[in-house]
């Protein structure tokens, strides 16, 4: 992968790529995301987790490549000629290696015409700047994931959340305040106008797995409704955007994967084929709209972390707070990308 030149080459980048591994896997994409061994996709240095378009844009790439490691490092954390990032260890790139790129948002400093970082710019603006003396930059830096790295050391073994599948669905229904009513029938839908979730009896399902997927993937609906995270929803099921929904819940369930061990079931993949064609002309044509998706889908994914009770209010706060700031990862330091 080259390095993008700027961030629409970036999303024309990232777009063609979850276009062709939809038009080759459909919605196997998301079994795959889950074989990735249930890690968010990290700095393996800080362990920071991606976010964003990164999160995505790394899953994606270790799928294409077969990687089955989550973390990702600098050429200045794999060389660490100061043995600051891992002493008394010599970690050597594999020839050949590829590097990927991470989009890095940062606010820059016009007046003293200087990078700063996030903390220094709320500073600025606290102590009466004019946030107008200030722009957005991005810049790409390359990372190798850890397969591609010799002498560095296994990563310890995944262990999940505290919680089982079925704790987090009820702990969201309550939570939430989303009933969930399995009254039978052939359909799982969210109803915007009531508010609430339709689903088949638990026996019609043939997993607890593929009851927990359907469940979770009609949660990651129900956070747009206008008392949570307001999504254009209301009459989604009736025209374009239903796909565009769609697209939103199935990247939420995947963000969510780390604390799930959740797949679609054949009946949810069959019921979706339609909407991939309609993914794929649609991510193809305004990559944007790729973009504001995972947005959207990472910002129902927090949602329902906290109110899983998976992370605290608190941190869900920080997260989002974030996320106002900018749809991507925190500033890299100096040292990491030089």
């Amino acid at each position: 992968m080259e390095r993008p030149k700027n961030k629409e080459e970036y999303r024309r980048q990232l777009s063609e790529l979850f276009a062709g591994i939809l038009e080759e896997k459909g919605l196997e994409w998301k079994k795959e995301w889950r074989d990735l061994g249930g890690f968010a996709q990290q700095n393996g240095i800080t362990r920071a987790h991606y976010r964003g378009c990164n999160a995505l844009m790394l899953s994606l790439v270790s799928m294409m490549k077969g990687y089955s490691d989550p973390r990702w490092l600098t050429m200045r954390q794999i060389a660490d000629h100061d043995g600051k990032y891992h002493p008394k260890q010599k970690w050597h790139l594999k020839a050949g290696s590829k590097a990927t790129y991470v989009e890095y948002w940062y606010p820059y400093d016009t007046k003293n015409k200087v990078a700063v970082t996030w903390e220094e710019y709320q500073t600025a603006l606290a102590d009466g700047r004019d946030a107008n003396e200030f722009r957005m930059s991005t810049r790409y830096t390359p990372v190798f994931n850890a397969c591609d790295i010799e002498g560095i050391p296994p990563m310890e073994a995944f262990r999940g959340p505290a919680k089982s599948p079925e704790e987090i669905v009820q702990k969201l229904s309550e939570n939430m305040g989303v009933p969930i009513r399995y009254d039978g029938g052939g359909q799982a839908y969210y109803s915007p106008q009531f508010d609430e979730i339709h689903l088949p009896t638990p026996e019609a399902f043939e997993s607890a797995y593929a009851l927990n997927a359907t469940a979770l993937h009609e949660l990651a609906h129900s956070t747009g409704h206008p008392t949570r995270l307001c999504r254009p929803i209301s009459n989604a099921y009736a025209n374009e955007n239903y796909a565009y929904e769609e697209l939103v819940a199935e990247i939420s369930s995947c963000f969510m994967g780390a604390w799930l061990d959740t797949e679609p079931s054949q009946k949810h993949m069959d019921n979706h084929k339609a909407y991939v064609q309609s993914w794929i002309q649609g991510i193809r044509e305004k990559p944007e709209a790729l973009v504001r998706a995972i947005r959207d889908a990472q910002n129902a994914a927090g949602y329902m972390e906290w109110k899983a009770e998976l992370i605290s209010e608190q941190e869900y706060l920080k997260r989002k707070g974030k996320a106002m700031e900018v749809t991507v990862p925190r500033i890299p330091t100096r040292e990491e990308v030089r």
